[in-house]
């Protein structure tokens, strides 16, 4: 949402995330400030609405009250808006029957300068930073933690902790739009397959993509095999998507500042969305659910 006032836009953005962990609060509010972020906004102030499954008393972690449940996940909420600066204004909590698991939906609004015009032209490269799936890699983590444990040794659990800053939009933004960069959206829930369907619905163009080229993380691989879910259809908080003139001049540019950023495709004239991978050729589905999801079907 915008609202344009004489001097500048007041922007707002929501996202609910499920879960047992205490940081499912985290990614609810990641998800809200990089939304907000790719639209050259500052968040400025938040809250959040907790609502907890009634009777709720096991989780992964055993025996515990909903009291219990609030507080760890406001704590890890509060914690986050802290380190970047962010109000956390109202904190509300509720207990739901038809829930089966916890639900945070955070609230997010912030200012933007202006609206940057929207790159359309048919040969625009599109340009990823980081890697697919690395949210949905977090949260599984944490989600199926004994379960891991039993699986993996100690230093690959502990690899996978090591990406939990990177959820967050950091300098990437700033080095886009300084390189004029004007095109850029977040790949988050239902992950990179959704996150290009909705950007060749905004561009109103087609896209031809190299699956080759985007990246994921070794880590992400196994720990989606172990539960059979499809990395190109998992949350992805953290990475963008950026559609520049010159995609390779901007990934060189993000290499520069220690950002990782590859080329994956380009816009095309038409509505065909075309994903070529080795010598198979297929078209883009619609968005299909996000995949975190089964963990808790």
């Amino acid at each position: 949402m915008r609202i344009k006032t004489d001097t500048a836009q007041l922007a707002g953005r929501i996202h609910t995330a499920y879960g047992w962990s205490e940081r499912t609060g985290v990614y609810a509010f990641a998800a809200v400030y990089n939304a907000l972020a790719a639209m050259g906004a500052d968040c400025l102030a938040a809250e959040a609405y907790i609502v907890i499954p009634a009777g709720a008393g096991v989780s992964q972690a055993g025996q515990v009250t909903a009291g219990r449940i609030r507080h760890g996940l406001e704590k890890g909420l509060r914690k986050a808006c802290a380190e970047r600066g962010v109000e956390l204004t109202d904190v509300r909590a509720a207990q739901n029957p038809l829930l089966s698991v916890p639900s945070v939906t955070v609230t997010g609004a912030g200012t933007a300068a202006g609206e940057g015009t929207l790159q359309n032209q048919a040969g625009a490269e599109i340009v990823l930073t980081k890697w697919i799936g690395m949210e949905g890699m977090l949260r599984i983590a944490e989600e199926r933690e004994e379960e891991l444990r039993q699986r993996f040794a100690p230093v690959f659990l502990r690899q996978i902790q090591s990406y939990r800053d990177e959820i967050f939009a950091g300098k990437e933004l700033e080095t886009a739009r300084q390189a004029g960069i004007t095109t850029v959206r977040q790949v988050a829930e239902g992950g990179i397959f959704a996150a290009l369907w909705e950007l060749s619905k905004e561009t109103g163009m087609g896209l031809d993509l190299d699956m080759k080229q985007i990246p994921v993380l070794q880590e992400t691989i196994e720990v989606c095999e172990c539960y059979r879910l499809n990395p190109y259809l998992l949350t992805s908080a953290g990475s963008f998507l950026m559609v520049a003139s010159d995609g390779r001049g901007l990934a060189d540019t993000l290499h520069k500042e220690g950002i990782a950023a590859s080329v994956i495709g380009r816009l095309t004239s038409g509505n065909d969305k075309v994903i070529h991978n080795g010598g198979d050729l297929r078209c883009l589905d619609r968005p299909a659910p996000d995949e975190i999801y089964r963990l808790f079907l």
